[in-house]
């Protein structure tokens, strides 16, 4: 076991106990969601809970601390939207009427969780360390390892790859899925969210939750990928159950993704206009056979759809030797599917040979980019792509020449531009194979700023667009964030007096506003009270409410006023 105390509740590293992570950037003040787990907090006095990292229907995910093992994992909780309250000891109730659907769902839960900590040796899972069951609910703890979405691998790196590049990342996860089918396992979630790319550049599932959280029209709130859940996940029809036909569509449209770029439109609007099209120019990089493949497996009606991962597996092998040639393939809601490439046996005897020497050969590229791009110092790579574009790369070198007093540059010296680190957090600067690559940085105090968020860079030194040479340390303060102060007493002020407090006192005149409140029992035209409360510590750009009294006393009546006269007035009988 080891000292938990250093360690930062986001990246799980010992950062020194300091409050702004050097490492990540994340503010150990920083709390999780009020209907969470706290962090450091225990669970089962051995793993320590982290950052809240996603939650869904089903439940919660932290990162967490093995105090055993001493490594990351990542927990998993069982905590259903609207069936679970969490208790003032951090337990777990059931909430009223819910006990049906809370028990049906954990006992789900557990099955899987169960059957996934059996099957942790397949090659392209993370295994379960542990299944538990305490404190009203379930808990199923999975290792961690230094890994991103494969979305984000996308966006980073270009945007796509091709056939070459994604098969051999592929096919190990059709293996996979075809063992938890075999289990009785089917993970209805797959997407470039669920799919996870590991510092070795092999591909991971995760994201595994029980059948209520992908379906819709159920107790729980379902959690449904756009463009790679099926129609049946949707709930239109009873009759139509999921199966291993639904992994299938979630993958062929996770490779879709991959090949083209976009995801396939959403399942729920192909029923009513089923026309998805590939351009010519991707379709003339893309293997006849495999955009066959993808057209059977995204079939929208399941009776029409590539029905297992064997069959899936066997149409991404085809050969191209006899596949119509096609300028673009439609993928249509048909009765029938469309007619599959035959294999030809000498041709697909040299596709297998010449795919089993290149499949080595691609992993090394593909690892060899992770480990240049995405994963150098912990952070992802900023190469830009159709979707995002990165404002991180450096300018060109500069270079300056120096005189030997003949009139003549002697030698060129090399000098480059500092990049403008300011609202950029540690991590993301320090961590930048293009800041790295010229410079090095060091942290050297952290200071109140009003300017720069809490945990960002607010001062450099030397300043941005400033030449400097190769390994130049740039030196940098974090910001603390606003300085906190105390709001002060403002009741029975009026208006005027009120501001004037405020604005002495540092708070911003934008973040000041006064909203008016009926209270015939205090003193008008004055301060009833300001929210956040007197007393209260606040940042000085934190919005303040000052609520003044518009009531107004009534003037004194004059003695000759009356309010009615002797005629109004009924006579005693």
């Amino acid at each position: 076991m080891r000292n938990t105390d250093r360690l930062c509740m986001n990246c799980m590293n010992d950062n020194g106990g300091e409050q702004i992570c050097p490492i990540c950037g994340y503010d150990a003040e920083t709390q999780n969601s009020a209907d969470a787990l706290p962090t450091r907090h225990w669970l089962a006095e051995r793993y320590l809970v982290g950052r809240e990292t996603d939650r869904n229907g089903e439940g919660i995910t932290y990162i967490g601390w093995d105090n055993v093992d001493n490594t990351i994992v990542s927990i998993r909780e069982y905590f259903p939207a609207g069936l679970a309250v969490r208790n003032a000891d951090y337990t777990v109730s059931i909430a009223q009427e819910k006990e049906y659907s809370f028990n049906e769902g954990i006992l789900e839960f557990l099955e899987l969780s169960k059957k996934l900590y059996t099957l942790s040796d397949l090659p392209s899972l993370l295994p379960v360390i542990q299944v538990l069951e305490c404190d009203g609910t379930a808990y199923r703890i999975t290792k961690s390892i230094s890994a991103i979405p494969l979305r984000e691998f996308l966006l980073r790196n270009g945007g796509t790859l091709k056939w070459e590049q994604a098969r051999p990342l592929f096919l190990p996860l059709i293996t996979t899925l075809k063992s938890l089918h075999a289990a009785g396992i089917i993970h209805r979630g797959l997407s470039p969210e669920t799919i996870m790319v590991g510092r070795d550049g092999k591909l991971r599932i995760t994201g595994f939750c029980i059948r209520a959280a992908r379906t819709s029209r159920s107790d729980m709130t379902a959690q449904l990928f756009p463009g790679f859940a099926a129609i049946e996940q949707y709930g239109f029809d009873q009759n139509t159950k999921d199966g291993p036909w639904t992994d299938t569509y979630g993958l062929a449209a996770t490779l879709f993704r991959v090949l083209m770029g976009n995801p396939p439109v959403e399942a729920n609007q192909r029923v009513t206009n089923d026309s998805m099209s590939i351009p010519a120019k991707l379709a003339d990089t893309i293997p006849k056979y495999v955009l066959s493949a993808l057209a059977n497996a995204l079939q929208i009606l399941p009776g029409d759809r590539t029905s297992s991962m064997d069959e899936f597996r066997r149409d991404l092998m085809q050969s191209t030797g006899e596949t119509a040639t096609m300028e673009r393939v439609a993928v249509t809601n048909k009765s029938k599917k469309p007619e599959k490439a035959k294999k030809g046996k000498d041709a697909n005897k040299r596709y297998a040979a010449i795919a089993a020497f290149s499949t080595a050969g691609v992993l090394l590229l593909i690892a060899l980019l992770l480990s240049m791009t995405v994963f150098k110092g912990g952070l992802f790579g900023s190469n830009e792509s159709e979707d995002e574009t990165s404002d991180n790369s450096l300018p060109s070198v500069v270079s300056v020449g120096t005189n030997d007093g003949t009139g003549n540059e002697s030698r060129t010296e090399r000098t480059y531009p500092v990049p403008n680190l300011l609202g950029k957090t540690y991590a993301e600067v320090a961590n930048n194979i293009e800041y790295q690559d010229v410079f090095t940085f060091k942290i050297t105090g952290k200071k109140f700023s009003t300017q720069y968020p809490r945990g960002t860079i607010c001062e450099q030194t030397p300043a941005a667009d400033t030449g400097a040479k190769k390994e130049t340390e740039i030196q940098v303060v974090i910001s603390l964030g606003s300085e906190t102060v105390t709001v002060p007493q403002l009741a029975g002020l009026d208006e005027t007096q009120a501001y004037i407090k405020l604005l002495e006192t540092g708070f911003l005149k934008d973040n000041i506003e006064f909203i008016s409140r009926y209270d015939e029992t205090a003193t008008p035209a004055a301060v009833l009270e300001t929210d956040p409360a007197n007393g209260a510590k606040v940042s000085l750009d934190d919005s303040i409410i000052v609520y003044i009294n518009s009531y107004v006393e009534p003037e004194e009546s004059s003695s000759n006023e009356t309010f009615g006269s002797s005629s109004d007035t009924t006579p005693t009988p």
